[in-house]
């Protein structure tokens, strides 16, 4: 009604690994541990089981976003992280709420069952995945440690450890989406433009709501701090607009 102007990527999205069985709009009692963001430390597969992403091509901040997108491009956006029993410990504490879809199995194949995922396909990927991973002890999940799989695709770049030991347990997510990146057009004084491109009088915006802050991925937090900066901005000259 007030004709502002839109911008930035539309078509974007912070989007995560989040949950299959979470309600449609979160659960305020849970908060965001609805997502799940440890899959650097096993493999992601699809309902084909097959996997579609490097879960180690960098730290998990700077791929999530992405990955969730990913997810939205497989079949029924479905996803299923693996771990095995090397690393299941070390998942974050969102893995461990009671709010969740989980399957543990003693075998891959039987694993698979759990999952509704074909035995023979998710045992080839996780044997290839085995079977392209390099003996090294150089395994380090706090750093871009360098183990990799080799003649695999896609690769995996960093923390690449055989999921060889049992139990071997799996996670279950679809997409959670946040926000959009597209947004309003603001000037330096964060004042809304209207489709001419002049400022709308009295008409401020912040946060989430400004257009053009993120394109193509998302570095984790940065929502947080664009609300914190613009939300200043936005109401200082609020307030000088308020007081004359």
């Amino acid at each position: 009604e007030a004709g502002a102007r839109p911008h930035g990527n539309w078509s974007g999205c912070h989007s995560v690994g989040w949950d299959i069985s979470a309600p449609p709009y979160g659960d305020r009692a849970v908060g965001d541990n609805f997502q799940k963001h440890s899959y650097p430390l096993g493999i992601m597969v699809n309902l084909d089981g097959e996997r579609f992403v490097d879960e180690g091509e960098d730290y998990r901040n700077l791929t999530y976003v992405r990955f969730g997108r990913a997810i939205m491009e497989q079949p029924h956006r479905w996803c299923a992280q693996i771990f095995d029993a090397k690393t299941v410990h070390m998942l974050r504490d969102e893995y461990r709420i009671r709010e969740i879809t989980r399957v543990e199995a003693d075998s891959i194949e039987e694993l698979a069952a759990g999952l509704e995922v074909d035995p023979a396909a998710l045992a080839k990927t996780v044997g290839e995945y085995n079977a392209a991973c390099r003996s090294s002890n150089a395994y380090n999940p706090a750093v871009l440690d360098g183990v990799s799989t080799e003649g695999l695709s896609p690769e995996k770049t960093n923390w690449a450890l055989p999921i060889d030991r049992p139990p071997y347990v799996a996670f279950v997510t679809t997409t959670g989406i946040t926000f959009t990146f597209g947004g309003l057009q603001i000037d330096n004084e964060n004042r809304v433009q209207d489709l001419s491109g002049r400022p709308i009088d009295g008409l401020y915006a912040a946060g989430e709501l400004v257009g053009g802050l993120f394109f193509e991925n998302y570095p984790g937090g940065s929502g947080l701090m664009s609300g914190s900066v613009f939300g200043r901005r936005a109401g200082r000259f609020a307030a000088e607009y308020a007081c004359g």
